[in-house]
């Protein structure tokens, strides 16, 4: 059998095609020794009788010509079947030499195959669609300490799961629901490390799924990596908002000294060395109110989110009444980090701070071959050439407050980008565009997702 893959993650069996040319080849040899062999006999006694009766007329000489002719026949046809199996013994032989250099290659590459499938690390199992394992590699002795002979016509789930019965979230049947590959993070049995399970299903040419292939990884290591840097996050998070706070107290307890020694000195020369002082608090209140909004960025892992209902809920948090707003946006869903709502609270607050004569914003969309671009534009005054890509940098921000900067890196950890492509005096346009697999529109009618977005993403 041959194995193709017309599509991601779905393997299709294709009968091994039949060496047709070979076979009727063979079957025909004998048929046409046997014609050859009818064709020359009859030839051979209509043309030498009606020669016979021609030249001979004594009885007697036409029997010992009958019987020389005979002889002479069976010379010329032993004569020809020599030379007949002669020929068709060598083609056989040919063809046998053929076959068994074949099957030498096969041997050789089925047992390279077998090599290379038993060298690796991961479980690997061809598995019937009701669980049971057909075929297995060795490192089911590392993984579950059983030889790989010993656990063909096992189900996958009594080794994986330890049951008697498929679990709750079973990949392999929603493999079999969907028809694609299905994956889930499970522990192992003894509860000592974390398995990543996936299966992908093997199907005929009518689509019906007749096998599938069973891939289990170790993932002890990487979990606990994973773990150990969500708990950093929590604990260096946890340690920020402490500091920031312990730090704005002091702030606002120097501003208040500050305030009470500007009256107190107000007439002297000190006067303007504390307005100076005073100046510099603010630059750090400033500085400390950009990083504490940095803090969080990251901290909680990417999903899904409805572009339209992220916007409605960022402009709640905003005095929006006043600009009109458009959304042309229909089902469309971003894989982003959960600040995406913060990053279009910035947009939106930036029309009200610096769109000036803004009165309404537009939210659209267009789709390329490799990415769908958004577009967020209004029409107030715009942005100044001279500061098209300063608004971005962190400095700038330093200077403006919490903004820009902040929302350029909360889109690029999904690697989304950002830029701004408006015309000064007729409004700003921010265009971010989303990579091919972190979008997908929703259906509400079927309660699916197109093609659009890639499942599995690997964020």
């Amino acid at each position: 059998m041959n194995i193709r893959e017309p599509e991601k993650n779905t393997l299709v069996l294709e009968s091994a095609p039949a060496r047709i040319s070979d076979r009727p080849r063979v079957a025909l040899n004998p048929l046409r020794v046997c014609l050859l062999y009818l064709v020359f006999g009859i030839l051979w006694i209509v043309f030498s009788d009606t020669l016979l009766s021609v030249l001979v007329t004594r009885p007697d000489d036409r029997i010992l010509i009958s019987s020389f002719k005979g002889v002479v026949f069976i010379i010329l046809t032993t004569i020809l079947l020599f030379f007949l199996i002669r020929h068709f013994s060598g083609r056989l032989r040919d063809t046998n030499d053929q076959l068994l250099e074949q099957h030498a290659a096969l041997a050789r590459r089925e047992a390279e195959w077998e090599t290379t499938f038993d060298t690796i690390s991961d479980w690997i199992t061809l598995i019937t669609p009701d669980g049971k394992i057909i075929h297995s590699n060795r490192a089911a002795e590392s993984l579950l300490g059983l030889p790989a002979g010993e656990i063909i016509g096992k189900n996958c789930f009594e080794l994986v799961y330890g049951t008697a019965c498929p679990v709750a979230g079973c990949p392999r049947q929603r493999m079999l629901a969907t028809g694609k590959r299905a994956v889930a993070e499970v522990s192992m049995r003894d509860g000592a490390g974390w398995m990543l399970v996936t299966v992908d299903p093997v199907t005929n040419a009518e689509g019906d799924v007749v096998s599938a292939v069973h891939i289990v990884r170790d993932i002890t290591e990487s979990m606990r990596s994973r773990h150990a840097l969500v708990q950093a996050k929590k604990k260096l998070n946890l340690l920020n908002y402490v500091t920031f706070n312990d730090i704005q107290t002091m702030i606002y307890t120097i501003s208040g000294y500050q305030q009470l020694a500007k009256r107190t000195l107000a007439d002297s020369p000190a006067g303007t060395l504390i307005a100076k002082e005073d100046a510099i608090l603010k630059k750090v209140f400033h500085t400390l109110k950009f990083a504490q909004s940095y803090q969080d960025l990251g901290l909680k892992p990417a999903r899904w989110q409805n572009v339209s209902h992220t916007f409605l809920l960022a402009i709640s948090h905003l005095d929006f009444l006043r600009i009109h707003h458009t959304l042309l946006l229909e089902n469309l869903e971003i894989f982003a980090d959960p600040l995406l709502e913060q990053v279009f609270q910035i947009l939106a607050d930036n029309v009200l701070l610096h769109g000036k004569t803004a009165t309404g914003v537009t939210f659209w969309y267009t789709r390329g071959p490799d990415s769908v671009t958004l577009f967020f534009e209004d029409d107030g005054a715009g942005i100044p050439e001279e500061i098209k890509t300063e608004i971005f940098l962190p400095d700038f921000q330093k200077q403006k407050g919490v903004g820009l900067f902040l929302a350029r890196e909360i889109l690029e950890i999904t690697g989304i980008s950002i830029r701004e492509s408006g015309t000064p005096g007729k409004g700003a346009r921010f265009e971010m565009v989303v990579p091919k697999g972190m979008y997908r529109f929703f259906d509400p009618d079927n309660n699916t997702n197109s093609d659009w977005a890639e499942e599995g993403s690997l964020y």
